[in-house]
C-alpha cells in the first residue's frame, strides 16, 4: 500500500532516516520498498539546508515510479517567483520577503540555476490533488469546488503553463481555486486586532468564530476577537464518513498525533526540532495513530 509522507523543508537527512525505517532501500537509482509506494505530500523546499538533496530523493523516486507526489504551496511560489502570469508581472513578487523565504533554495543551487530550472519544470507536472480508490491527498486543503472547476478548466491538473498564464494572484478565478487547494483557507483577523492574515483549522471549524478558536497557531497577543466569517462552516470540514484524507502545510505545533477519524495532516514540529512524519495506509477507512511513523 501507501506510505504518505508530509512536509519535508529540507531536511534530507530526516527524509533518509524515516525512508529506512519503513524499509525502503537504495537501488535501482531511487529508495524502493518491495511492496509499497511513497506519496508526498509538497513543501520539498526552503527553510532547511537540504534542500537538493531532498529534491534529488523525491524527484528520482517520483520518476522511478516508487513514489508519486503533488506539490505544496512552498512548490507554487517558486514557480511563481520565475513566472510571469498573463498581465506580465511575477506570479510571486520579487519583494525582500519573498527572496527570503526562497534563499535556502536560491543558495543550494547558487551556480547551477540551470539545475533549479529542471526541478521547477519538474513541479509544473505534478498533480494538485490525488483520488485514489481508497483516500484522497492534497497538500493544504481538499476543497470540492475548486478540485472540480480545475476539472473542468484545467483538466490536466498541474502547474502547466496554461494555468500559470492565468495566474493573477487574488484577482481570478484560477488562483481562488489553485490557492484553495495549495495554500488553503486563511481569513482575516478584524481591524483593531492587524487586519493580518491567517490560517484555518478548515476541516473542523468550529461554531465559535472566536479567533482561538479558529487559527492553527493563534498569537496570544492579538486578543480571542470575533473574527468576520464569510464561509458556509457546514461547506470548510471534512465528512466523517468520506474517504481518509491526507494533507501536511500545517505546520502543527506538538508530537503527531491524529486530527480526525479519517483524516490526517501530516506536518507537525516541535520548538527547535524539525520533523518528517508518514502514515502508512494499508487500506482502512479508520485511521489509526500508531500508523504514523516520524523522525
Amino acid at each position: 500500500m501507501y506510505d504518505i509522507i508530509g512536509d519535508i523543508h529540507g531536511q534530507a537527512t530526516l527524509l533518509h532516516n524515516l525512508l529506512h525505517r519503513m524499509g525502503y532501500t537504495h537501488r535501482q537509482g531511487c529508495y524502493r520498498h518491495a511492496s509499497r509506494q511513497a506519496i508526498f505530500l509538497g513543501d520539498f523546499i526552503n527553510k532547511g539546508s537540504q534542500t537538493r538533496q531532498v529534491l534529488e530523493t523525491v524527484r528520482a523516486m517520483v520518476v522511478g515510479g516508487a513514489a508519486r507526489a503533488v506539490p505544496g504551496n512552498h512548490e507554487l511560489h517558486l514557480v511563481g517567483y520565475f513566472t510571469r502570469h498573463k498581465l506580465g508581472e511575477y506570479i510571486r513578487p520579487h519583494t525582500e520577503e519573498n527572496t527570503a523565504q526562497h534563499q535556502p533554495t536560491l543558495d543550494a543551487f547558487r551556480g547551477e540555476e540551470a539545475m533549479l530550472q529542471q526541478y521547477i519544470a519538474w513541479f509544473k507536472t505534478l498533480p494538485l490533488s490525488i483520488a485514489l480508490d481508497g483516500c484522497r491527498i492534497v497538500h493544504a486543503f481538499w476543497h470540492r469546488e475548486s478540485i472540480a472547476w480545475l476539472k473542468q478548466h484545467y483538466p490536466e491538473n498541474c502547474l502547466s503553463d496554461r494555468l500559470l498564464h492565468e495566474l493573477v494572484p487574488e484577482a481570478c478565478p484560477a488562483w481562488q481555486a489553485v490557492s484553495e487547494l495549495l495554500i488553503g483557507l486563511k481569513l482575516n483577523l478584524p481591524e483593531q486586532a492587524g487586519g493580518e492574515p491567517f490560517k484555518v483549522r478548515w476541516w473542523q471549524l468550529p461554531r465559535s468564530h472566536r479567533y482561538f478558536d479558529l487559527a492553527i497557531r493563534p498569537d496570544e497577543k492579538k486578543g480571542n476577537v470575533e473574527v468576520p466569517v464569510a464561509v458556509d462552516t457546514n461547506a470548510y470540514t471534512y465528512p466523517p464518513h468520506d474517504k481518509p484524507l491526507f494533507f501536511g502545510h500545517y505546520n502543527l505545533p506538538g508530537l503527531p498525533r491524529l486530527t480526525g477519524d479519517n483524516y490526517a495532516c501530516l506536518d507537525f514540529s516541535l520548538p527547535g526540532r524539525a520533523l518528517v512524519i508518514a502514515y502508512r495506509w494499508d487500506g482502512e477507512q479508520t485511521l489509526h495513530a500508531e500508523k504514523m511513523v516520524y523522525v
